[in-house]
Order: structure tokens, then C-alpha cells, then sequence
């Protein structure tokens, strides 16, 4: 696998690069937000979900795995979408939808309620992976790339630290409802699907676009699919993954089951996996940007979160713990920037094909 440019057909290569990409990318971050919040905001607050819906915790653990489920059915269709509807049109469809399965998650009363919102949501996450990849492609030049992605890992992060730290706190303020905070949350995704509505405009090269319509070939999810490359991206992000959603997801409620924590205890100690992610993902950015490689970013890093999984729910000390959880951050975003960039550095990448490459990656993670 490539370490390296070969030679990818890039829009924003072949012309000057315009100021208002730092707007696009400033909606980019805040779509990762949005994305976040939908998957991981109730994760923080599920005891009082179990206690309120009189659930089990199996019950409790599909309000959340559904979402990852959801992605990996409709993150293709967002594929199909880009090549219907362009870039802009896939993510203002997908961000809506992902808004008002928010909103509506708000005013849930009971768990199959919930469920169906919960859905609604993913659906929405799954259409909006891809999009943001091709406008990248589009707005910024290639050596550009590796900071962006960098960004949008620590953007990421950010908003992942953030769900962890703050919303336990909403929910303390507002009266002890989970309601009203999964309501806070769809209101902040609807005013960014606004903020994509107004200002998300597209940027294509009309010599690439009449190039690739005078090319006969097949489908452009067919082609990425086939590529060897885009297969071995696949099964590592599936890995990885399967790692992040697992420790992001169910240690609140472990510390809280087995290690004797309370809410805001047990919320606060996994907010170290995220915060340790968001100094991994600046420093793996930083490094894969500076020094041009890729491979030493990628599975050097990933192989931390071996021994962090392993501590992290064996261990009993607060501090081993934490210092479990940071090689788990370590190994699970440092290679954030270095994947990202890889993908948009393979032969032939243009932007549409990026973005159906990022909805197939996360489709099969």
C-alpha cells in the first residue's frame, strides 16, 4: 500500500485555491459534531434511560449499537446518493434526516419510540460520511490534506470529549431529564443543517466533470469496491472500530456496574479515551504531514489499544486505568490523519470517488 502521492486527480489542484474552503471545512467539523452527538450522546446518561423506559441493560446496549448497525446498512447509500445528487445534495439530505431523528429522540416516551428515532438517526449519519471527504477534495490542495484530515480527527475528538464532559451536567441542570438533553443536542444538529444549507456550495471542475462523463465505465461504487487497497483500508478501520465504539460506548456503564463509580465518576474517566484521541490525532496529523509517510502512523499506533482494551476493564486502579484508556485514545486516533489522507492519495481518487470510498470504509467498520 502506497506511502506516498501517485498521482490522484484532484479539482483543487488545478486552480487557485479559494478562501472560502475554510468555511467548508468549518462545516465539516461541525457535521462530525452532529455525527457524535447522534451516536454517543445518550451514552453518558443511560442508567437514567434504563430507569425511566424500565429496560434491560441488553435493551439499553441496542439504543446505542443501532446507530453503528445503521451506518453500516445506509453509509452506501450515501454513496449512491453522491453520484445522483452530487456532494451537496447526499449531505443536506443525510444531515437533515440525522436532525430530526435528534429532534425527535427529545420527546421519546418509550423505548420502541426511541429505537425508531435512534434509526432515523443512523440513517442520516450513514448518508452524511461521504460528502464531507469530496468536499475536501474539492476545496483544498493536496498538500493541504493531511492537516485537514488532522483537524477533522481532532475535531472529532473534541466533540467526543465534549459529549463525555458536558452533557452529564446538562442533564443535572435541566431537572434530571434525558429528554430534554437528547432535545438540546437535535436543536444544536438543526441549526448545522442550516449552516449546510446556506453555505455548503460545492466546487467542481467542469474539465473533470465533462471528462468523466465521456468515460464508459462502470459505476463508481463498483470501481472502489474492486480496488485491492480500499478492501485492506476496510478491514483495518473495522478493527479499529470495533474497538472505539465498544470502550466509547459501555464504559460509563461498566465503571458504574463493576467498578463502583457514580455518573459523573465513571463519565469523566472515559472521557480520557477521547482526550487522549484528540492529542493523538494533532501529533499523528502533525507527523504524517511533516514527514509525507503514512504506514508509520497507521499500525504502530493502532497496536496501543491492545494493551488499553486489555487494561482498561482488568485493572482496578483509577490511574492504571487512565493510563489504559490513553494508550486505547493512542491507538485508536493517532492514525486518524495518515488514513484519511491514504485514501485520497490512491491512483485515480477524484472527489466523487473519495467520498464513495469513505462511505464504503465506514460502512464495512
Amino acid at each position: 500500500m502506497s506511502t506516498a502521492p501517485r498521482g490522484s486527480t484532484h479539482t483543487a489542484n488545478s486552480k487557485a485555491l479559494s478562501s472560502y474552503r475554510w468555511v467548508i471545512e468549518v462545516l465539516a467539523v461541525l457535521a462530525l459534531f452532529c455525527q457524535t452527538s447522534a451516536l454517543l450522546a445518550p451514552a453518558p446518561i443511560l442508567d437514567p434511560i434504563i430507569k425511566s423506559l424500565h429496560i434491560s441493560l441488553g435493551q439499553a446496549g441496542l439504543i446505542i449499537s443501532v446507530i453503528a448497525l445503521c451506518i453500516g446498512i445506509f453509509s452506501m447509500l450515501g454513496a449512491v446518493f453522491m453520484e445522483k445528487l452530487g456532494a451537496r445534495g447526499a449531505m443536506l439530505t443525510g444531515i437533515w434526516i440525522l436532525a430530526a431523528g435528534e429532534v425527535l429522540s427529545g420527546y421519546s416516551s418509550t423505548f420502541a419510540t426511541l429505537m425508531s428515532c435512534r434509526i432515523v438517526q443512523g440513517l442520516g449519519y450513514g448518508i452524511t460520511i461521504g460528502p464531507p471527504g469530496a468536499y475536501l477534495m474539492q476545496w483544498f490542495g493536496e498538500k493541504e490534506w493531511p492537516y485537514i484530515n488532522m483537524v477533522n480527527a481532532v475535531g472529532a475528538y473534541i466533540g467526543i470529549t465534549a459529549i463525555f464532559s458536558i452533557t452529564v451536567p446538562i442533564y443535572v441542570a435541566v431537572g434530571s431529564s434525558w429528554m430534554v438533553v437528547l432535545r438540546y443536542y437535535g436543536f444544536g444538529a438543526a441549526v448545522i443543517a442550516l449552516l449546510w444549507t446556506l453555505f455548503g456550495h460545492e466546487r467542481k471542475d467542469p474539465e473533470l466533470e465533462a471528462a468523466m462523463t465521456r468515460e464508459h465505465r462502470p459505476t463508481v461504487i463498483g470501481e472502489v469496491v474492486r480496488m485491492r487497497d480500499v478492501m485492506l483500508l476496510a478491514i483495518a478501520l473495522f478493527g479499529v472500530m470495533w474497538v472505539f465504539q465498544l470502550y466509547t460506548t459501555f464504559l460509563p456503564q461498566f465503571f458504574r456496574e463493576y467498578r463502583g463509580l457514580g455518573l459523573s465518576e465513571a463519565s469523566a474517566l472515559t472521557a480520557v479515551l477521547p482526550t487522549a484521541g484528540m492529542i493523538a490525532a494533532l501529533l499523528g496529523g502533525l507527523g504524517t504531514g511533516f514527514t509525507g509517510l503514512r504506514k508509520p502512523f497507521l499500525w504502530p499506533l493502532a497496536s496501543c489499544s491492545l494493551i488499553g482494551c486489555f487494561g482498561a476493564v482488568t485493572l482496578r486502579d483509577p490511574a492504571l486505568i487512565k493510563l489504559a484508556l490513553v494508550l486505547v485514545g493512542v491507538g485508536t486516533a493517532g492514525w486518524g490523519a495518515a488514513f484519511s489522507t491514504l485514501v485520497m492519495e490512491l491512483p485515480g481518487m477524484t472527489p466523487e470517488k473519495t467520498g464513495t470510498a469513505l462511505s464504503f470504509l465506514w460502512s464495512i467498520g
